[in-house]
């Protein structure tokens, strides 16, 4: 997709949260054999830090919830108004139904309400975005879009220390229908041939759960896989030239744009793309990322309410909000937010 242009979208309401257990990196005495010299050498350059992890007994529909909760609170709306449910994830709560059911039930919404689960990670806000903005454009009113992830159930990416930076996350957010508000441009890649850069092979139907696939404790062997050369390349050659793009089709100037937003990967990447595409620094937040982690799809929404809250619901900006990752997937939003309800990131307590 070169570009997808959408009318009548507004942004009216995002909340995020977060599970209250807290891990730091600098704790964890097995990470590249407790080399303590190279691990605040990978905090320093990746920006990385502390991370938050769920309870066993907690998933990712139980924070975006919380996040549903405090939105529809914050934006005062009516739950009856609520046309459609996305729930954007890698890990739902069941393999069948989808869990934008249970979400459906729990929030006691319309049984004529579109519900949809659409499985995505690191770009799940701007497909999300797209996918409600599609709905608006079709004759929904209000979108409820739910992105989050809880990585720390592939329990095996942590015990092999493969990927120790991923945090757990939900977020909610209110898409409404505006004649007014400024039109969102949209543009959305793949790339399959690169679908096992990271992967767990293991538990769906192709390599199903076997009486061998388990630790001695009895954790599940996910078999997770993350190439992380293959993803940093990735990033590198893709990420700025479709931002650029989308800049130049749009025809908006770099210098229109209050702020980037993009998916917390790492702190270098983050200041490569910034060099890139010829923006400071201070115009692309990197700092949410050493406090929760990579929180995958959620990342963005987390990001808003971290570190813009104040500034998102008392003026309107223009962003510019990228996601990247698992798939492998890109895509970027051009939006406008424009004194919308953001809450402060909530701890989910149970």
């Amino acid at each position: 997709m070169k570009m997808c242009n959408l009318r009548s979208v507004k942004i009216e309401g995002i909340s995020a949260c977060v599970p209250n257990n807290e891990f730091n990196i600098l704790d964890d005495k097995e990470l590249y054999n407790g080399d303590v010299s190279r691990i605040k050498r990978v905090v320093e350059s990746s920006g990385f830090l502390k991370r938050r992890v769920c309870d066993v007994d907690v998933m990712t529909s139980d924070l975006c919830y919380k996040a549903a909760l405090d939105v529809i609170k914050g934006t005062n709306i009516n739950i009856e108004d609520i046309d459609a449910i996305l729930f954007l994830s890698y890990t739902p709560d069941y393999l069948m139904p989808a869990t934008s059911y249970v979400l459906h039930k729990r929030l006691n919404l319309r049984q004529d309400c579109i519900v949809m689960d659409i499985p995505q990670a690191c770009s799940g806000f701007e497909i999300g975005l797209f996918q409600a903005g599609l709905l608006i454009n079709s004759g929904c009113k209000k979108v409820l879009l739910l992105v989050g992830d809880s990585f720390s159930k592939f329990k095996d990416m942590f015990r092999n220390h493969t990927a120790p930076v991923f945090g757990d996350a939900g977020s909610a957010t209110i898409v409404s229908y505006d004649p007014d508000a400024d039109d969102s441009y949209f543009n959305i890649y793949s790339d399959g041939l690169n679908y096992d850069s990271l992967i767990c092979e293991n538990g769906g139907f192709r390599n199903p759960p076997m009486s061998q696939n388990f630790y001695e404790d009895g954790d599940f062997v996910y078999k997770s896989k993350m190439d992380g050369g293959r993803i940093f390349n990735f990033t590198l050659d893709k990420i700025s030239p479709s931002i650029i793009d989308l800049l130049n089709l749009s025809k908006t100037s770099k210098d229109d744009i209050d702020y980037f937003i993009m998916h917390q990967a790492n702190k270098f990447i983050l200041q490569n793309i910034a060099r890139q595409i010829g923006v400071e620094t201070d115009k692309i937040p990197m700092t949410t990322l050493s406090k929760y982690g990579n929180q995958c799809g959620a990342s963005i929404p987390c990001t808003i309410c971290d570190v813009l809250q104040h500034v998102v619901s008392s003026r309107k900006l223009r962003v510019m909000l990228s996601g990247f990752g698992v798939g492998l997937s890109w895509a970027n939003a051009l939006v406008s937010i424009d004194n919308i309800y953001c809450s402060k990131i909530l701890d989910y307590k149970g």
